[in-house]
This record gives C-alpha cells, sequence and structure tokens, in this order.
C-alpha cells in the first residue's frame, strides 16, 4: 500500500506543477478570470495532496500497526486522520493509552508540543479542506450553508482569499508536519532532537502565510512578465 500511496502523490505533484505553471502565466498576464479559476483547481489539488500524504505517512514501514492504520484510515474526515496519527504516534512515543486522557499524563515538554501542533492541524488544514468541499461541490464563487438554503459569507470570503502564494506556503506547512509525526512515531530521540529546528521552519512558513503579500507577488510577476516582452519587442526590431 506504501508504493502506491507514493505513486499517487507522486501524480497529484505533478499536476500541481502543471496547473502551478500554468497560473504563474495567467497572473504574469493579468488574466484574472482564468486566474481566479487555476487557483481554484490549485486549492482543491493541494488538499487532496494533503490526504494522500497522510496516508503515505499511515503506511510506512515501522510506523503503525495494521489496528493504528485502521484507526486512522477509518477516521471520519481528513483532520481527523491527522489528528489521530499525531496522537497515536504520542502515545507509542510515551508509552500511554490512547483511549484515556492521556493530554494530561503528558510531561510538560512532550504536553506543549503535542497541543502546538494539534493546534495547526486545526488552524491550518480545516479551513483548506472546508474550501475543497465546496470547489468539489461546484461552488466556485459563493459557498452555501451545509443545507443549501443560505450563503456562507465567511467561507465565500476564504474561497475568494485563496491564491497561489497561501497554497504554495500549506503545502510546505503540511510537509513540515508529516515530518514531525514521521520524526515521532518513528524515533523519540530524534523527535527530541529535531523538534525545535523543524518546529522553527513551520513557524516560519506559518508567518509567511499570513504575512506574504500576494500583490506584491503579482507586481513582480507582471513586471518580469512585460521586461521580457519588452526584450522581445527590441530583439525583433534588430533583427
Amino acid at each position: 500500500m506504501y508504493s502506491k500511496h507514493c505513486e499517487n502523490l507522486r501524480e497529484i505533484e505533478g499536476a500541481i506543477k502543471l496547473v502551478e505553471s500554468d497560473l504563474r502565466r495567467y497572473i504574469s498576464m493579468e488574466q484574472e478570470s482564468k486566474v481566479y479559476k487555476y487557483t481554484k483547481i490549485l486549492s482543491y489539488l493541494v488538499t487532496c495532496w494533503s490526504e494522500v500524504r497522510i496516508l503515505k505517512l499511515t503506511y510506512e514501514d515501522n510506523a503503525f500497526s495494521q489496528s493504528e492504520i485502521g484507526i486512522i484510515i477509518n477516521s471520519g474526515t481528513l483532520a481527523d486522520k491527522w489528528k489521530n496519527a499525531l496522537k497515536i504516534a504520542v502515545c507509542k512515543a510515551y508509552n500511554l493509552n490512547p483511549t484515556v486522557d492521556f493530554v494530561s499524563l503528558l510531561p510538560f515538554t512532550p504536553k506543549s508540543r503535542y497541543l502546538e501542533i494539534h493546534h495547526l492541524i486545526e488552524s491550518d488544514l480545516l479551513p483548506s479542506i472546508e474550501i475543497r468541499n465546496r470547489i468539489a461541490h461546484g461552488q466556485w464563487k459563493y459557498a452555501f450553508t451545509n443545507d443549501l438554503r443560505n450563503t456562507n459569507t465567511q467561507l465565500t470570503g476564504h474561497l475568494r482569499q485563496e491564491n497561489i502564494v497561501k497554497l504554495q506556503l500549506k503545502r510546505k506547512l503540511l510537509t513540515g508536519l508529516s515530518f514531525l509525526i514521521h520524526d515521532l512515531i518513528i524515533s523519540e530521540a530524534t523527535f527530541d532532537r529535531d523538534f525545535d529546528k523543524n518546529y522553527r521552519l513551520i513557524e516560519e512558513n506559518k508567518r509567511n502565510l499570513h504575512k506574504r503579500d500576494y500583490a506584491s507577488y503579482k507586481l513582480k510577476m507582471v513586471e518580469k512578465y512585460q521586461r521580457g516582452k519588452l526584450k522581445r519587442k527590441e530583439n525583433l526590431e534588430t533583427e
């Protein structure tokens, strides 16, 4: 199963590269309608990637037992898959029963780390899943409430604020998160040794997620395209 999930991941990553390439071109050319549509496709693919990423992690050698794999893959939602993988990894590392209130039994530092990672899933993965679900159901311009009777104003706002900069940073965030869980499940010593370094990278990407300016990114892309256009024109005139 592990190799199959790896192949699926490679295919999705290939699709993401293709979409990002076209999206960057449309941003440069200021073709806003195409930018909006391709951003929705990219948003959908990034969340699909996060689902395959957790499945790949689940089936890695010497990571989880068959019963633990069952718990993770049968979790109700994508966020629950990530949360259960984290919970099982923590409990295995510190020899705790995951069916009890294990958080209160953790020493201070492991508890703080667990809560930080859990919060990361809640704050940065859950909104992406909600947006992916809306896109999958054709809600590309307006998101609706679950009963489809009213517009969901908050989700509609999130839907329209998605951009290539945020989506690329979300992928980096989730990659870092998967490394943390992997280190924890494979080796507590490795997790302890590398946690600060790995989490610092996650924090940096998280800050960038909330601070990096898409407008500045777009301006640079447009200016680069215009310079190239001017250069091509000059070359034609000198021939």
